[in-house]
């Protein structure tokens, strides 16, 4: 719109307490030796401190995401937040990164003086958002909770992608052809017995990783050391990638990358490069402590979950559980027709999903009934 303001971008430089086990989890010296999270405030010039909204992710780079100025033009400041492990994913430990996630909160509280923050999840952001609300206290602890294209886990997720076909975790090219999902003359839709079979392989094959895990630490322990790091091969095979019918949608066939198939091999396929820890803490389902379907019972505050029924990375039932476990009584759960999860080309989704993150945020939070705060009050005189 002409004449319209133009949001401004506030770096943020935020201390945090570093890790004191010893073990290096980066190579940086400048991250190691002045430990800094960094994240960028956008507002309007002269917006009001009533209400911010924070959006973090466990290893994503946050600070220029789409919301954040869709957002600040609707009005409603919005901060972006990179935990410790941006840039750094094999390394990562959710608990750390929720820890990073509190001291923003805490910071926007403290330091930039807003009354109420707002956690907003986005993809791999909603696990680590549910994880740190349903633990957090006092000024680290988020007034409302907003899942937006959400996943419920790291570790789900990737028990639903992970190619059970492979035989040898260290040898890439080591296929069961009965199980490889892009095998020549497979075609969709599969039959209900080999999904179901396929489906057990997954776990399965998860469950190894988790023994290599286990083992490495146990020799850690024994020996010495800080982490053991190995490769995880083939991670893009959800057959709901090629077959509509599985969890129906809008969705069109393919995966947020693209070709399923090429991204099954690539280097940046999810959960590629890993160590021991940081696979048990974050991509095993049996050991992670981070996952939404258990955190959410725990959080009372006011929750939206919004789900893009175009989206081939957050599915539609994700969104349907995670609302059905939800312990706050109040719980709404808004599905966005066709809408894919980066909103590419999608402008009108865009604004569609702001008008309808705001209108929630006034009506929970100002309306009546509304939320009260988690800030800390400042205590009041005797009379």
């Amino acid at each position: 719109m002409p004449g319209a303001p133009t949001p401004v971008d506030h770096f943020q430089r935020i201390p945090y307490e570093p890790a004191t086990d010893g073990r290096i989890e980066m190579h940086s010296g400048l991250s190691r030796h002045y430990p800094t999270l960094h994240a960028n405030l956008v507002e309007l010039p002269g917006s009001s401190r009533r209400r911010g909204v924070i959006m973090c992710h466990p290893a994503s780079n946050f600070l220029s995401h789409f919301l954040l100025g869709a957002l600040a033009r609707a009005g409603q400041p919005a901060m972006g937040l990179n935990t410790r492990y941006a840039n750094n994913e094999p390394a990562l430990l959710m608990e750390r990164a929720a820890a990073d996630l509190g001291t923003g909160i805490r910071w926007m509280r403290e330091e930039l003086g807003f009354d109420q923050v707002v956690l907003l999840g986005f993809s791999g952001g909603g696990s680590l958002a549910t994880f740190h609300q349903s633990r957090a206290e006092g000024a680290e602890a988020a007034d409302a909770l907003m899942l937006v294209g959400a996943h419920p886990g790291r570790a789900r997720v990737l028990r639903h992608w992970i190619d059970p076909s492979v035989t040898d975790e260290d040898d890439p090219w080591s296929v069961d052809p009965r199980l490889d999902l892009y095998a020549r003359g497979r075609t969709a839709p599969f039959d209900p017995d080999w999904v179901t079979e396929y489906r057990t392989a997954q776990a399965e094959r998860m469950r190894r990783i988790d023994l290599r895990a286990l083992d490495a630490l146990e020799r850690l322990e024994a020996e010495g050391g800080s982490d053991r790091g190995f490769v995880v091969h083939r991670t893009t095979a959800d057959p709901r990638f090629l077959d509509l019918t599985l969890d129906p949608s809008d969705r069109e066939v393919g995966s947020m990358y693209g070709d399923p198939r090429a991204a099954n091999t690539a280097a940046g396929g999810l959960a590629r490069f890993v160590t021991a820890r940081s696979w048990l803490s974050t991509w095993s389902p049996d050991h992670t402590s981070a996952d939404a379907l258990t955190d959410l019972p725990r959080i009372t505050d006011p929750t939206l979950v919004m789900s893009l029924l175009g989206d081939q990375a957050a599915f539609a039932e994700d969104s349907r559980l995670m609302a059905g476990r939800s312990g706050d009584p109040g719980v709404e759960l808004v599905e966005m027709r066709h809408l894919n999860h980066y909103l590419v080309d999608q402008p009108a989704g865009l604004d569609q999903v702001i008008g309808g993150l705001v209108d929630w945020m006034d009506r929970r939070l100002d309306g009546a009934g509304a939320a009260t705060s988690h800030a800390p009050q400042a205590e009041k005189g005797l009379s």
